[in-house]
């Protein structure tokens, strides 16, 4: 009896051994595939299936008419994006989006339709250089493009519009904290290096007292819509409009490297009275241990600009240096924002 058991229970530890064998195989190749995934949803939403799937379910031969595309080999990406949770298969052939899959579609708030876009351009193929990056801790993005990033966008219309149409669609999240900072004390606000002002439009429709300035490059600047907003071009490393009572940097030092972002800081500094106050409006690395979108840009701003994520202690050394000090955080969905006030 006890020979029987000890082999039994050696077969059982066998068998699961070679189960979780099986699965961290399963797990790590799915990682290293992952850019399927990614192009899939491209490729798909490129076509303008999540738009012929908005108002319900459709067969796949009938979206492969309406989309231009072959219905076999639609039906095979549309069982990958239902397997990744991106649609819904009632059977039959029949696809619906689910609610990630909303995302997907333009006037959806949060919209991800155009970061997909520009993830599967440029930036997909900057990371077929990632090794340069990984060796040298510099971007790969001008040994692939033969321009730095922002350069390379000047240049090609196409890709900046593209640029802005994704973070446009990714404002609505990132600026939940900043929405909700107590704007009732302030009057005048500068956005540097705001785009084409999409920020600051949407602030004023929560507090339209504000007098707003979007603060970029001449060339960003001259084709921005901004209505009532003032449009101001220059280079936030010499200097900014002066005298408002805010400055936002929202999503823009984690572009730039430490010495780059400290240089930034001080030019906001140098425009600012005393009782002005920064919002920097980024992701915050946390110590989690768990898998985190905000180590994925951490990664693509090295590969792409030469930037980086910064942990909370981080940002505090770097607004010291910069001229500032921290003095409050709050938490939305997608970022944090940090409040800084002049210090010295």
């Amino acid at each position: 009896m006890n020979t029987e058991t000890t082999t039994d229970t050696g077969a059982e530890a066998a068998a699961t051994g070679t189960d979780t064998a099986a699965e961290l195989n399963n797990a790590l190749r799915h990682k290293i595939m992952g850019f399927i995934v990614s192009q899939a949803l491209c490729a798909v939403t490129r076509v303008g299936v999540p738009d012929l799937l908005a108002y319900g379910p459709r067969g796949v031969d009938e979206l492969a008419g309406l989309s231009g595309t072959d219905p076999d080999a639609l039906s095979r990406f549309l069982r990958v994006l239902a397997a990744e949770g991106v649609l819904v298969d009632r059977g039959a052939g029949v696809y619906a989006l689910s609610p990630m899959g909303e995302l997907l579609l333009g006037d959806t708030p949060g919209s991800l339709r155009y970061f997909t876009d520009l993830m599967a351009g440029e930036a997909y193929t900057v990371w077929g250089s990632a090794e340069e990056s990984l060796r040298t801790g510099r971007p790969a993005f001008a040994s692939v493009f033969g321009a730095p990033y922002f350069t390379w966008l000047s240049r090609t219309p196409e890709a900046a519009e593209r640029f802005d149409s994704a973070q446009a669609g990714l404002v609505e999240l990132r600026l939940v904290p900043l929405l909700e900072w107590e704007w009732s004390r302030a009057r005048s606000v500068v956005d540097v290096g705001g785009g084409d002002g999409t920020l600051l439009r949407r602030l004023l429709t929560e507090h339209a007292h504000l007098s707003c300035t979007v603060f970029d490059l001449p060339h960003v600047v001259a084709g921005a819509c901004t209505g009532s907003i003032d449009r101001v071009g220059g280079d936030f490393f010499t200097e900014v409009p002066q005298g408002a009572d805010v400055y936002v940097l929202s999503q823009i030092l984690h572009d730039w490297d430490d010495e780059s972002a400290v240089r930034i800081l001080r030019s906001c500094r140098r425009a600012m009275a005393s009782d002005g106050r920064l919002l920097v409006v980024e992701q915050v690395l946390r110590d989690t241990g768990e898998p985190d979108a905000a180590l994925l840009l951490d990664l693509h701003m090295l590969v792409l600009l030469g930037g980086r994520e910064r942990t909370l202690q981080d940002w505090e050394e770097l607004f010291a240096e910069g001229g500032f000090a921290l003095v409050g955080t709050r938490q939305g969905p997608r970022s944090t924002m940090l409040e800084a006030r002049p210090s010295g």
